[in-house]
């Protein structure tokens, strides 16, 4: 529909039709509604043939207003057909905010269980990244977050650990790093004056939390300590007791070979040497020569 300011005539037209079939109603009403509702007219309009009719409308106020025509068949039913027309003015300016015939594209997103995150969170530090797209990333690591922590079905996300949830986080802006290239480079440099600040992304060979700088990184570190935290002492299977004494033939015996396996004075000065305590400052601790 054309602009239409105050004081314009505008004609008002309606064409019945049921299943693509113009139908002719024995009556035909008109009813004309401001924004709050309040009926400005009700009138009969004037027929150019059976099924179209018409009335021409001349508004004084600014804003949008409804149009209804209602028409009566012979078997007592009722076609309904609304409208809105805009009014504005040279100092009120009244519009559409929907217009036909206008390309919309709707995104469904199926199939997106688990969403540890909510997509929202992120959309501020990658404004040009669609809210599915967004999804999608942190669908992909929500899935290995389940797989590494066992979840059941049932999580939402609100009891998950605090590193899982900025795992998730960290994974997902990595990802849209690549594509968008926000917080991904490899060198930040601020000059002041003489005085300047580089901060290069250089390989390291021991990555934490603490020489982390990009998105990629600490995603990477909190994904090791993730794994690290899973890991018990199930992985290291501790010697049972022997079942065999380990001082079998003799004192200092050894029980496989039958040889002395800890000289004492005795066996190499004789069974008479008396040994005085200058000889062997060393408190003997009993220990075997292999030990």
């Amino acid at each position: 529909m054309a602009i239409i300011t105050i004081n314009d005539t505008v004609r008002l037209k309606v064409k019945f039709i049921d299943d693509d079939v113009p139908v002719s109603p024995v009556s035909v009403s008109l009813t004309v509604k401001n924004s709050s509702g309040t009926i400005l007219i009700s009138v009969t309009p004037t027929a150019i043939n059976s099924s179209e009719f018409y009335y021409d409308y001349t508004p004084t106020i600014a804003g949008n207003y409804s149009v209804s025509f209602a028409g009566l068949l012979s078997n007592n039913t009722t076609i309904n057909v609304n409208q809105q027309i805009y009014v504005s003015s040279p100092t009120e300016d009244y519009k559409p905010t929907i217009f036909l015939r206008e390309d919309e594209i709707i995104a469904f997103a199926a199939d997106i269980e688990p969403l540890y995150l909510d997509p929202e969170q992120l959309i501020l530090y990658f404004p040009d990244a669609s809210l599915l797209e967004i999804g999608e990333f942190i669908h992909n690591y929500s899935l290995e977050v389940k797989n590494i922590l066992n979840l059941l079905d049932n999580e939402n996300g609100s009891n998950i650990p605090f590193i899982a949830f900025e795992y998730i986080r960290a994974a997902t802006c990595c990802e849209l790093t690549r594509v968008y290239g926000n917080g991904g480079d490899d060198e930040l440099s601020v000059r002041l004056g003489d005085f300047s600040i580089t901060n290069r992304n250089l390989p390291r060979t021991t990555l934490s939390r603490a020489n982390a700088t990009t998105w990629c990184q600490i995603s990477a570190t909190l994904r090791k300590e993730m794994l690290t935290a899973k890991t018990g002492m199930r992985a290291v299977q501790p010697k049972g007791i022997p079942t065999l004494p380990t001082m079998g033939a003799g004192k200092n015996m050894d029980p496989y070979t039958g040889l002395s396996v800890y000289y004492t004075p005795r066996d190499l000065y004789g069974p008479t040497h008396i040994q005085t305590p200058n000889e062997n400052p060393i408190p003997s601790r009993n220990l075997r020569n292999y030990d």
